[in-house]
This record gives structure tokens, C-alpha cells and sequence, in this order.
């Protein structure tokens, strides 16, 4: 058995070994193996634009550098609305929780009661107790109490699948808190990118302008047929099309940031036009097959749903067996305040009951299976989560390295064209070439300055989204619930 396989086989048993009402067999014959990633995380470091290392931070941002986007983040933590909703949501589950938890202990009430009566006369309590007043004022103090015992653990289970929920709940906030974080890096640097792509595209416009007005200029001159300028004015609107686009761009962004980050849309963003620089290697790190499972907030609720689902199917199989109550009060009652405290008043009971079901027209049997198939549901659920999260990592592992190496020749191709720029202009300042090959060159060298700036927005989002597929610095100590863990105190 691989490290991996190991590594999935423990963690399967600590998630379903407390249900004793499964088997192995039911609990385990549907899982799917934690699939191996080994071999894209082999390749990828073999390319040179991985290192090995460790599993991102908590505060995976901060690896950009960039204060503003901190700033952000911290922001978008405390003041989002999906976030602090599904806080709200862990809390409820939490509460839920330790409802359930209560069924596991005896339950003490104290009551008093007071009934002003006026009695029939001729009424069947008034016959058999003729010395009764007309007018009765009966008091009752008492403590009682009611008790269950739990010999088929079905109110445990009750409790452990509570608790498994709420672990779900707050393994989905991390999820929430993961999306939403990566969204506004996101937005950040697609907002950073596009105000950058839209200086270099008005000197765009600004160089085919030029051009048009040469045209033009020739055509008066009757050096030109009136095909060229119009040809020239098409390619500015076209490039005044782009510009627009840019412009909508921008102001998509910032509305996009600003709701993330739980601000109106239209409140002032000021982040500048510096793009900070994207590390040379990305970290992979050296687990990422055996770790992958206990890393991703996703996989995580889901294990959680599908252990509190165990816990379902055991609390319906209960049900075939007996249940015994123990109800009881002690207390005092009287019908005048000046007799209550006597030893006379006092009163109390005991009511033990067993409950067993004999014929229920199969009930219960369905309701098991209606459970099972909800477990079972849930485990495909799993399976088919495992298989896109290790494809996501897989795929961006791969997308990354293909983006770096684009990079990497865009960036060689930039300094060519930037080197072709400054000979057409040294020529022409030495009167060996004309204004036309100049703006044609500066055209050139600008597209694709647009190219690169396009091929790091790229990287800033592979990269980003492969933080997210790794789990953005999320980590589980996947522990089983214990008998323990019902002594907490609280009400």
C-alpha cells in the first residue's frame, strides 16, 4: 500500500470506526482511495518553475507583498456578509449540538401550578368529596424529572451526529472564508492589470492617432489615395473600442472589490498602478498526495456530512429495539398556602415505561434505508469531490507551468521589440527612416507590452488558484468524536 493509501485508510477508520451500528463493510464499500498526484508534482518540479516546500500560510497573501491587498483581505474577513453569515450558521449547529447533547442526561423541571376552582355542587368530584369548599384553590409545588435510558446509544449518536454537523459547518466557513479571500486577490490584481493594460493601451491610441493625422496629411498633400487614412481612422476606432472596454473593466473590478470586501460599490479604491513582482518558483509542497485530504476545507465538510449521516442510520436502527423512560416528581400539594408546608402536603411518583415497537407496516425498516441511501449519497458526494479536487491541483500544477514558460518567452520577445523601437528612432533622429516606421514600431513594442502585462495577470491567478487548491493554508487535526467530548459543561 502507497504512503497515500495509508494515509486515507487511517483517516477512514477514525471517521466511521465509532459506528457500531455499520459495518466495515457498509461504511467503507462504497469510499473512494485518495488518487495519487505524485507524477504531475514530479513533472512540475522537474520543469524548473517549482521548488519543494512547505504547505501555503494561514495568511497566504502576504507572500504577494503588497500592503494594500492585506488591507483588503483583513477587511473583507471582518466585514463580508457571506462570511459573517456562515459564522452565524457554525454557531447554530454549535447550539444545536449541545440541544441534542441534553437527551443524554436527566432532565429536572421545577414547577408550581395554582388552580382557583369553584366547583359544581352537583358535580361527580364534589359527590365523592362532599367536605371539599365549593370554592377550591388547589397548589401544587413540585421538582420533577424524566430520564432515558440510552442502552442502544441512540441519543449518543443523536449527539455525535450534532457534532459532526457543526464540524462541517465550520469547515465550510473555512471554505467561505478560502473563496472569499482568493476572490479578492483576484479582483485586486485584475483591477492592477487592467489600469496598467489601459495606460499602455491610450498610448496605444495616442501612436495610431499619429498615424491617421500623417495620413491624412499625406492624402492632402496627394500622396496618398484616400484608402490609407481610412484605413488608418479604422484601426483608431478600434483601437478607441478597446480603450472603452478597459475603462468598463475597471469599473467592474472595483465594484467587484468593493462588495467583497463589504463596502458600497462605489466607495474610492486607491491601490496605484505598481505591480508587484510574482516569486520565479512556486511552492509545492512535499505531502501533497498523503496531506491533500486533511488540507481542503471542502473535504473536509464533506467527511464531516458523511460521518454525521453514519450516525443517522445508527440512531434509525434504534429504533427496531426497545426504549425504556423513567419519569418521576416529588413535591407538595395543597388546597390552602397555610397547610403546603406540612409533611401531609407532600406528594410524589415514579413512572418507569418501556416502549417496544411490535408492527409499524416496515416503518422503521424504511426509514434505515432512507438513511443508508442518504449515507450513501453522500459518500458519491465524496468520491466525486476527491476526484475534481486532485484533477484542480493536477490541472493547475500543469496551467501554471505552461503560463510561466509563455512568460518567460513573452518577456524575451518585449526586450526585442523594445530593442527594435530604439534602432527605428535612432534612425530616424538620424534622418535615416521616416515617422511612419517609428509609430509602426512603438505600435508593435506596445501590443506586446499588452500581451505581457495579460501573461502576469495570468500568473498572479494560476497562482492564486493553486494556493485555493491546496487549501490556502487550511489544515484539519481530524480527531474522532469521543464519549468524552459529552461532559463539556453548559446548559
Amino acid at each position: 500500500m502507497t504512503s497515500s493509501k495509508a494515509c486515507y485508510a487511517s483517516i477512514a477508520l477514525l471517521l466511521l470506526s465509532s459506528c457500531l451500528s455499520m459495518s466495515k463493510q457498509e461504511l467503507t464499500q462504497n469510499v473512494l482511495e485518495l488518487p495519487s498526484v505524485d507524477k504531475t508534482v514530479e513533472d512540475g518540479l522537474t520543469s524548473g518553475y517549482f521548488t519543494q516546500g512547505q504547505w501555503p500560510e494561514k495568511e497566504w497573501w502576504k507572500v504577494y507583498k503588497d500592503e494594500k491587498l492585506d488591507h483588503l483581505i483583513q477587511t473583507a474577513l471582518t466585514n463580508n456578509p457571506s462570511i459573517q453569515s456562515i459564522f452565524r450558521r457554525v454557531e447554530e449547529a454549535k447550539q444545536d449540538a449541545k440541544v441534542v447533547r441534553s437527551k443524554l442526561f436527566p432532565l429536572v423541571f421545577f414547577n408550581y401550578e395554582e388552580t382557583w376552582q369553584y366547583l359544581s355542587k352537583n358535580g361527580l368530584y364534589r359527590a365523592l368529596n362532599p367536605t371539599v369548599p365549593l370554592g377550591a384553590n388547589l397548589i401544587d409545588l413540585s421538582v420533577s424529572f424524566n430520564y432515558e435510558f440510552d442502552f442502544w446509544s441512540k441519543n449518543l449518536n443523536g449527539f455525535r451526529a450534532a457534532l459532526g454537523r457543526e464540524k462541517s459547518q465550520e469547515a465550510e466557513a473555512a471554505q467561505v472564508e478560502l473563496i472569499t479571500t482568493t476572490a479578492v486577490a483576484q479582483a485586486f490584481f485584475a483591477l492592477k492589470t487592467n489600469i496598467k493594460k489601459r495606460n499602455l493601451q491610450q498610448q496605444l491610441v495616442d501612436a495610431t492617432a499619429a498615424i491617421y493625422k500623417l495620413q491624412t496629411f499625406m492624402k492632402n498633400q496627394a500622396l496618398y489615395s484616400l484608402l490609407t487614412p481610412l484605413t488608418g481612422h479604422e484601426d483608431l476606432q478600434e483601437s478607441q473600442k478597446i480603450l472603452i472596454d478597459i475603462d468598463d473593466e475597471i469599473k467592474f473590478d472595483k465594484h467587484l472589490l468593493n462588495i467583497l470586501v463589504g463596502q458600497g460599490p462605489d466607495t474610492e479604491l486607491n491601490i496605484g498602478d505598481e505591480i508587484s513582482a510574482i516569486p520565479e518558483k512556486l511552492t509545492l509542497p512535499q505531502t501533497l498526495s498523503i496531506d491533500l485530504l486533511a488540507r481542503r476545507p471542502d473535504l473536509m465538510a464533506q467527511i464531516w456530512k458523511v460521518e454525521a449521516l453514519s450516525k443517522d442510520v445508527a440512531i434509525a436502527k434504534a429504533d427496531f429495539y426497545p426504549s425504556v423512560n423513567l419519569m418521576g416528581f416529588a413535591g407538595l400539594e395543597s388546597t390552602m398556602f397555610a397547610k403546603l408546608l406540612h409533611r401531609s402536603s407532600k406528594t410524589g411518583a415514579l413512572e418507569p415505561a418501556i416502549h417496544l415497537p411490535i408492527f409499524t407496516a416496515g416503518a422503521i425498516r424504511a426509514n434505515v434505508r432512507s438513511k443508508k441511501a442518504a449515507f450513501d449519497q453522500a459518500v458519491f458526494d465524496y468520491n466525486e469531490l476527491i476526484l475534481k479536487s486532485t484533477q484542480e491541483v493536477a490541472d493547475l500544477i500543469v496551467l501554471t507551468q505552461s503560463i510561466w514558460e509563455k512568460k518567460n518567452i513573452q518577456n524575451k520577445i518585449v526586450s526585442e521589440a523594445k530593442h527594435l523601437y530604439d534602432l527605428v528612432e535612432l534612425r530616424f533622429e538620424e534622418g535615416l527612416d521616416n515617422l511612419f516606421n517609428v509609430l509602426a514600431s512603438q505600435i508593435s513594442l506596445l501590443q506586446k507590452e499588452l500581451e505581457e502585462i495579460t501573461l502576469i495577470y495570468n500568473q498572479y491567478l494560476s497562482s492564486i488558484k493553486l494556493i485555493k487548491s491546496l487549501g490556502g493554508g487550511y489544515i484539519s487535526s481530524y480527531l474522532p468524536i469521543k464519549n468524552d467530548e459529552v461532559k463539556n459543561d453548559g446548559k
